[in-house]
């Protein structure tokens, strides 16, 4: 049995790793082992690039350095095609405003440095760039070699791939999480209701009011509603009416099961209605066809797992799922993407043995997972609330590590 096979990394061209999950965070792995010269495979469960439904974007600010380092020259070069809005400059300070429901007045600004909103849909396209995802490869089992030495994925499909270390990317239900975890693995959903839509109002004077707020993002609190407001899409900035928003309404309690896509845009309506401009007829003005759907929120308080010797961990979702409130998933994810090359580049100069890195990446994972989950998931039950919120506290910053 060869090395490759016995899974001892006695050179660095020995070196394998085994991702699971396409998502951005397994992409953005791929391509920082790629950039490295390192051997790598990428598995995804779905049957192609094309089959996510659903479309929301996300803010990048902590992360950008980070992101930058992990892409290739070419593929950073296009970056600003992801952008929700490809034809503004970003800041280099700029600052997230929250609005009192009740008032309409700023509430606060949460400092963000500089912020950069993209599509998930047209990130992942553009991280995939050059990268040969197998797909339709649902995991089922991993297994594991003696005297601590290779990996072994088994997939539902009957096909199997052995390497160096397995690294579970599949999101916040994560099947390797569950594999390494069983039912500590368990998410615990929020207490809320989270109404999430993209919509055009196909009304130029009618997109640049809703925009007046802050033209990337804005946030308003209520104590019956929450809304979060930005800019989607701007497929060109002379004709406002062809911009598309992404709208989050969200209030606390428990979804209504029996509410078909009419009623519960009417009950989007009816809540939103009492929120300050132009947060309310931003919600009051999505045409009468518009499907609304309720996102599922729910978080899991990042904790060790065994990395049985260094050949099985997690990154982004996978190791921290937690609810949006405070912008850390993304960037959370993009950092995790970031260690891991950095630690697998160590390995690969032999600088150090698997289990030791493995086992040093996961303690910094969990420790500041643990910490930004319990921000976000505070900041969800307080968005009523923002004055107390850890949001306003913290604004989207890294949580601060206590040593």
């Amino acid at each position: 049995m060869d090395a490759q096979m016995n899974g001892a990394v006695d050179k660095a061209e020995d070196l394998d790793v085994l991702i699971i999950g396409a998502g951005i965070t397994g992409l953005l792995i791929a391509q920082g082992l790629k950039k490295a010269a390192i051997k790598y495979s990428i598995f995804e469960a779905e049957p192609s690039a094309l089959q996510r439904r659903r479309e929301w974007s996300m803010g990048l600010h902590w992360s950008l350095p980070l992101l930058e380092s992990l892409l290739p020259a070419d593929v950073h070069a296009r970056l600003k095609e992801a952008a929700n809005d490809p034809f503004s400059e970003p800041k280099e300070k700029d600052a997230l405003p929250v609005f009192d429901g009740q008032t309409g007045e700023i509430m606060v600004m949460l400092p963000l440095g500089r912020n950069i909103r993209y599509s998930r849909k047209k990130l992942r396209t553009l991280c995939s760039h050059g990268i040969d995802v197998q797909y339709g490869k649902e995991i089922e089992s991993i297994s594991y070699g003696e005297n601590g030495h290779a990996v072994t994925a088994v997939f539902k499909d009957g096909g199997r791939q052995s390497g160096t270390l397995v690294i579970g990317c599949d999101g916040p239900d994560s099947s390797v999480r569950h594999l390494l975890l069983g039912e500590k693995a368990n998410l615990t959903a929020l207490d809320a209701v989270n109404a999430g839509v993209i919509v055009c109002y196909d009304d130029a004077e009618k997109a640049r009011f809703v925009r007046s707020s802050h033209p990337v993002t804005s946030l308003v609190s209520h104590p019956k509603c929450f809304c979060f407001l930005a800019i989607y899409e701007v497929p060109d900035p002379e004709k406002p009416e062809t911009w598309r928003f992404q709208i989050v309404t969200s209030w606390l309690g428990q979804r209504d099961t029996s509410l078909d896509a009419r009623g519960r845009l009417k009950q989007v309506k009816e809540k939103a209605s009492v929120l300050s401009e132009p947060f309310c007829s931003a919600n009051q003005w999505m045409p009468e066809d518009t499907i609304i759907t309720y996102d599922k929120y729910a978080y899991w308080i990042s904790s060790p797992w065994n990395n049985k010797d260094g050949r099985t961990t997690l990154a982004g979702d996978a190791s921290h799922p937690m609810s949006p409130h405070r912008g850390g998933g993304a960037n959370n994810a993009i950092c995790d993407a970031y260690n891991f090359v950095l630690a697998m580049q160590k390995l690969q100069r032999a600088e150090v043995k698997l289990k030791d890195i493995v086992t040093s990446y996961d303690e910094e994972v969990v420790k500041r997972g643990s910490e930004e989950v319990k921000a976000s998931t505070r900041a969800a039950a307080m968005m009523h609330n923002m004055r107390e919120s850890p949001l306003a506290k913290n604004s989207l910053n890294r949580v601060e590590i206590k040593a």
